[in-house]
């Protein structure tokens, strides 16, 4: 890093907004601070105004969000409806309840391997694992010092940004929690919104979304997953 670059205290707000801006990925505030040349509690506080002042705005199409310890910018869940005349909807297969199980397993759970997962749900779920990866809600995080030295699977960044979620720490205690909840995480929403696309939030599941019908476990875990 160059030490004659500076950043006045002026320019700090807008530099972090312009690196966010073209980012498109989370940037974690210690890489803030050494692109910008600046201490971490000078980058933590122009964050903290860049987020309110966005939050503020009611009529802003953008947002900051925190992500673990990380940052990124994105635009608004309301604004989806706008952004879709621009680029059509890409088509995705909904996923089964033996996915969601799955999901919910490795999300309460990880890191943790693929054998571990089959032991929890008496299931081979190789294909299903292949679908979560290839989604982008897990991924996968080292190998396990065992014989084999089998891969460990974790929930990735992504699937806190689509659920709406700051860190894994914000999932609902595992007693409220149920497989079938995970799966109303992404549908319960657009009810309760008036038909509108809202983000998905731990809050907005807890209040009980309807259930949808289930196929059988035995359907899913032969191809339907």
């Amino acid at each position: 890093m160059d030490n004659e670059f500076r950043v006045t205290a002026q320019e700090l707000p807008g530099a972090i907004e312009s690196l966010l801006f073209v980012s498109g990925d989370p940037i974690s505030v210690d890489k803030l601070a050494e692109l910008l040349n600046v201490k971490k509690a000078a980058v933590e506080e122009a964050l903290k105004s860049l987020m309110s002042k966005y939050k503020n705005n009611p009529w802003g199409g953008l947002e900051i969000r925190k992500i673990e310890e990380s940052y990124a910018m994105m635009t608004r869940p309301e604004q989806k409806k706008f952004i879709e005349r621009l680029y059509a909807p890409k088509a995705q297969v909904p996923l089964s309840q033996a996915s969601y199980e799955t999901l919910a397993v490795i999300a309460y759970n990880q890191p943790c391997t693929r054998a571990q997962v089959e032991t929890v749900r008496g299931v081979s779920s190789d294909s299903i694992i292949s679908r979560l990866l290839d989604r982008g809600w897990i991924e996968e995080a080292g190998c396990l010092d065992a014989p084999g030295r089998p891969a460990l699977f974790a929930t990735s960044k992504q699937f806190l940004t689509e659920f709406g979620i700051e860190s894994v720490d914000d999932l609902p205690p595992m007693e409220l929690m149920s497989y079938q909840t995970i799966r109303d995480m992404e549908n319960s929403l657009r009810e309760a919104a008036g038909g509108e696309d809202k983000q998905i939030t731990i809050d907005s599941i807890m209040g009980g979304a309807k259930p949808e019908s289930e196929e059988t476990e035995e359907e899913e875990d032969n191809g339907n997953d």
